[in-house]
């Protein structure tokens, strides 16, 4: 799936529609340049999945945010980029755990490792175009 989204609503819907695609307990990583939206897109995706909006924000200070929603499964939300490469930090955090468990899993900044602890993943990078409109690019990888 490819979206191209001159607006905010435009992206909004994109990311709601992604989230309606998804298969139970996905594994989504978000990656983009700063600033391109992935909070904003990982916002859309929590809300169409039942979390409340005004509870999804950028997992940078946290690492790891769990956004519980009406169906049960909640969502998890983490930020690859401050966890740093060493596996002791990520045992220690939990991430095998909370990737092989129940909800939808939404990484910025994933970094190849957390392939290590998942059979798949749905890619979704973001590319902010000359004119400030955002590309949405959807696929899906498998080892």
């Amino acid at each position: 799936m490819n979206y191209v989204a001159r607006t905010e609503a435009e992206s909004e819907a994109a990311g709601r529609e992604i989230a309606r695609s998804l298969p139970r307990d996905a594994v989504i990583h978000l990656s983009g340049d700063l600033g391109a939206g992935k909070t904003f897109l990982a916002r859309a995706i929590a809300t169409e999945l039942g979390a409340d909006p005004l509870e999804v924000s950028s997992p940078s200070f946290a690492i790891v945010h769990e956004y519980p929603t009406r169906t049960g499964a909640p969502i998890i939300h983490i930020d690859g980029y401050r966890l740093s490469n060493s596996r002791r930090e990520w045992l220690e955090i939990g991430i095998p755990e909370l990737l092989a468990g129940p909800g939808v899993k939404l990484i910025e900044w994933p970094k190849r490792e957390f392939e290590e602890f998942v059979e798949g993943h749905v890619e979704v990078s973001i590319r902010v175009l000359d004119d400030g409109s955002r590309e949405i690019n959807v696929s899906q990888f498998s080892r």
